[in-house]
């Protein structure tokens, strides 16, 4: 197994830094290091939070249908592959010889590892990658035609809809497919009462409170000196009004972040912004992809609407 390195942990710790001198923390950081990566595990196995294995469940359930639609043989690779479980899953189910080689790709280089340690016993050529999803154009020339571009675990709800879908759609050939799972909400309730409570239980649990004040609590940030505040806004999209969750860490006393061995003072009254996730409901899922042009080869939504997985290819012509 080959692993590579687009970016390093003294890149990404000085980064972090800079971004907290000006009182932000976008979401990646969040799975720097052992303690980042152990804590999304930890929140992904936990039934406060079980966003991550019920898109796991509509995988399973949906393997049947879904391998049959893939290439002969091709390459697969995975942004924001995480533990990589979902991954395994996929390789297990096809048939010895389909997968020329699975590049395993995320910001954490811990991750990476686990994601290559999960699929050890599959007779499959394997590359880890430590990089972002922005360097996808980099990380294009690595794979060969076709391949399967894998964006589970709810990642593509994660940025603008204007980025990401332009950003996926430039690096796919004719020959390639794109991967993607989403929880949603459901079309009915994307507004509503029930639908706002079933969000804040998730997302203002204790175990992803945690996950989200880890990266500060390991450098040196008290519990008790910070509280995490998460709240539903609508946003404006190129096609209309989205659900999105805002994050923010306010600051409760006198402190200091040390980060890549400096300090980074903080003051009582501070919030640091964190990054954010869309709640779309199915329908502006579709109308995303099609605007943005996408076309669906298989598009399956769990009983209970709540959860999709959708394999698509780019439009052409």
């Amino acid at each position: 197994m080959d692993k590579i390195e687009l970016v390093s942990r003294d890149e990404l710790e000085e980064r972090l830094r800079l971004y907290l001198e000006q009182r932000l923390m976008p979401d990646y950081f969040l799975y720097l290091g052992d303690s980042g990566s152990q804590s999304w595990l930890d929140l992904s196995e936990s039934d406060e939070f079980p966003v991550a294995s019920r898109l796991t469940d509509l995988l399973i359930a949906s393997l049947p249908r879904l391998t049959p639609r893939l290439p002969t043989r091709f390459d697969m690779a995975s942004i924001g592959v995480g533990g990589g479980e979902k991954e395994r899953l996929l390789l297990e189910h096809l048939e010895p010889g389909r997968i020329g080689r699975y590049y395993a790709v995320d910001v954490s280089s811990h991750l990476v590892d686990l994601a290559l340690g999960a699929v050890e016993g599959t007779a499959t050529e394997k590359t880890g990658v430590v990089a972002f999803l922005e360097d996808l154009p980099r990380l294009r020339t690595l794979w060969r035609s076709p391949v399967l571009l894998c964006l589970l675990g709810n990642n593509l709800c994660n940025y603008e809809p204007d980025y990401i879908f332009e950003l996926v759609r430039e690096q796919l050939g004719p020959e390639d497919l794109f991967l993607l799972d989403c929880h949603l909400l459901a079309e009915e309730q994307d507004n509503s009462k029930a639908a706002t409570q079933r969000i804040h239980s998730a997302y203002c649990s204790e175990a992803n409170t945690r996950f989200n004040t880890s990266p500060l609590l390991e450098r040196g940030l008290a519990p008790e000196d910070c509280r995490f505040c998460l709240e539903l806004v609508t946003a404006s999209t190129r096609l209309g009004s989205a659900c999105r969750t805002s994050k923010r860490i306010e600051i409760l006393r006198d402190t200091e972040i040390r980060c890549n061995g400096r300090r980074v003072s903080m003051r009582a009254g501070d919030t640091i912004e964190m990054g954010f996730t869309y709640k779309y409901t199915s329908s502006q899922v579709r109308d995303n992809l099609r605007y943005y042009g996408f076309e669906e080869c298989e598009w399956v939504l769990s009983t209970d609407e709540e959860n999709l997985l959708a394999l698509l290819r780019r439009q052409h012509g």
